[in-house]
């Protein structure tokens, strides 16, 4: 029989500590007047001391920091953008506010990161950039891809909204494109409320960004002249200061979140019908999102297990539908996309709020068992 939890397990959720408090507090009292970039200065130099990158500019969130990554490039009508079509949909809408045509291609069945053979599969003339995603926390396959990159001159964006924290070969989540942007948004392993970050080592890159940053303000002729079109994207004190504490709190937030995975690992990866998914060698995830298979032999589907959960009060979701699907989307699909098909039917993406102790993953994993050998 079901266990109901007394408490609400959340899918996503923060550790907010009397650090943060404080800070915030602090940039609410004095963010303004002689101190008004104080704060968000002070956290663009965290990040790029954090991840060692020579630029970064902060964004109200990251759909932003992608759109400008996107602009910043000059994608616009007629180029073509290879995309993983497993993400939340904001991965693709920033190419499309350019103009750009995004060609979804297939997911990596053990980290649900983008297939470097699928990106090879699915360069045309017309390719110009990759748009990758450190999927639920969880580094893609970064030499092959770069690989790929290389041979067909293509930039690569890296969308590591959820990946703050995370590594592959050494290196941290967010450095390995032309561009990278992280989230820290509410459900981030590092939460903010909202915030974003664009970064970069190239100069170019950042000066046009900054511009498109801060709606093409030159006051080349005058204050407030812009010379041409751009976006209100820069982030505020009291998001830039509560993000600055938990980038400096980056590690044991990895930690927490790899103790969650751990848990639910121990006691689910050995069930014949579950495949979970995971890092690969040489890589460290920080396991924002622990997710699974459904392997066929289950009767059921990822959206029952999900519905059944959340009458116990456990609040889990199913994968990402293909946005290769979506209305915008469906009349320019040229890839079936299987895996990424599987996830959204047979995912699981487990409860992983940092507040969940060793009681609560024994709760949840009692209840998903069930469900699976009914």
């Amino acid at each position: 029989m079901l266990k109901v939890s007394e408490k609400k397990l959340a899918f996503a959720g923060p550790w907010v500590t009397d650090r943060e408090v404080e800070y915030v507090a602090q940039a609410a009292r004095e963010g303004w007047y002689e101190n008004c970039t104080k704060y968000m200065e002070g956290f663009e130099e965290e990040v790029r001391n954090y991840l060692g990158v020579k630029y970064a500019i902060g964004t109200n969130c990251c759909t932003q920091a992608l759109h400008l990554a996107a602009a910043a490039l000059g994608l616009t009508k007629g180029d073509e953008v290879i995309v993983t079509d497993h993400s939340w949909v904001a991965t693709a809408y920033a190419i499309t506010y350019t103009g750009a045509t995004c060609v979804f291609v297939d997911i990596d069945p053990v980290t649900l990161c983008i297939d470097p053979a699928a990106i090879e599969r699915a360069v045309t003339p017309a390719t110009k950039a990759i748009m990758i995603v450190d999927n639920f926390g969880i580094p893609a396959d970064m030499d092959e891809i770069r690989d790929v990159a290389n041979r067909h001159n293509l930039k690569i964006i890296e969308d590591a909204a959820p990946a703050l924290g995370a590594s592959y070969k050494g290196q941290k989540c967010g450095t390995f494109g032309d561009i990278g942007c992280i989230s820290f948004q509410g459900a981030k392993i590092a939460a903010a409320s909202e915030g974003g970050i664009f970064v970069t080592d190239d100069e170019e890159l950042y000066k046009n960004a900054k511009l498109l940053s801060s709606m093409g303000r030159t006051d080349r002729c005058g204050a407030f002249w812009s010379d041409q079109i751009g976006y209100q994207y820069t982030i505020g004190s009291l998001p830039a200061a509560m993000a600055t504490i938990q980038l400096r709190r980056i590690d044991e937030l990895v930690a927490n979140k790899r103790r969650i995975y751990k848990s639910f690992s121990d006691k689910l990866s050995s069930h014949p019908m579950i495949e979970m998914v995971r890092e690969k060698e040489n890589t460290i995830a920080n396991y924002t999102y622990p997710s699974l298979f459904l392997k066929d032999e289950v009767k059921c589907d990822g959206a029952y297990v999900i519905s059944e959960l959340k009458k116990c009060n456990i609040h889990g979701r199913t994968g990402f539908p293909p946005m290769s699907t979506f209305p915008l989307y469906a009349a320019e699909k040229r890839f079936d996309n299987p895996v990424a098909r599987r996830f959204f039917e047979r995912g699981v993406v487990l409860p992983a709020a940092h507040n969940l102790t060793e009681e609560d993953i024994e709760l949840i994993c009692n209840n998903v068992l069930e469900l699976i050998n009914k």
